[in-house]
């Protein structure tokens, strides 16, 4: 269930921790796709082990070919999820990233599509005004359709522990 209007950009318009329920789900509404030249670009830049610069990789490398960095694919999602959900709440910032996991290689030519889903929240016991949300980031292969790629398997997933505004009048 997605509550958030997707043109909305002030902070007046923006949702509050009291506008969020643990189940809430908010869907990019575009993909990434990674071809050959930004991933070697990225990974040369932050992340050049010798699978992630050239389709050469060494043959201790369980990758067969080129592959995407972790770290690419994370920035790349992190991007969707923020248009989904961060820069639609009245987000105040991250109090850490629990259990990152990557669960296959991103290779040239896949588009990622992201969803964000509200796991936890909590209202701030030393801040009234604000509000602790746990939320679940997948990033998984998109599909053709939206509901294909929601049944695909993750390749990557990772929790934000954060900080939400609450409404004005609390």
């Amino acid at each position: 269930m997605t509550h958030c209007d997707p043109d909305a950009t002030e902070e007046g318009e923006r949702l509050t921790y009291d506008d969020l329920a643990v189940g809430d789900r908010f869907l990019a509404d575009r993909t990434v796709t990674f071809d050959r030249e930004s991933i070697v670009e990225f990974a040369a830049e932050y992340d050049p082990q010798p699978f992630h610069v050239g389709d050469d990789a060494p043959a201790a490398s369980p990758f067969d070919g080129l592959v995407a960095s972790g770290l690419h694919s994370v920035c790349a999602c992190n991007r969707l999820a923020t248009e989904a959900f961060f820069g639609r709440v009245a987000f105040l910032g991250g109090r850490g990233v629990d259990d990152l996991r990557w669960y296959r290689p991103v290779r040239p030519d896949d588009a990622l599509s992201v969803a964000v889903e509200v796991a936890g929240k909590e209202v701030s016991e030393s801040d009234p005004r604000r509000g602790h949300v746990a939320v679940d980031v997948t990033g998984r292969v998109a599909g053709e359709d939206a509901d294909r790629s929601a049944d695909r398997e993750p390749v990557l997933t990772w929790r934000v522990q954060g900080m939400v505004r609450r409404d004005a009048d609390v």
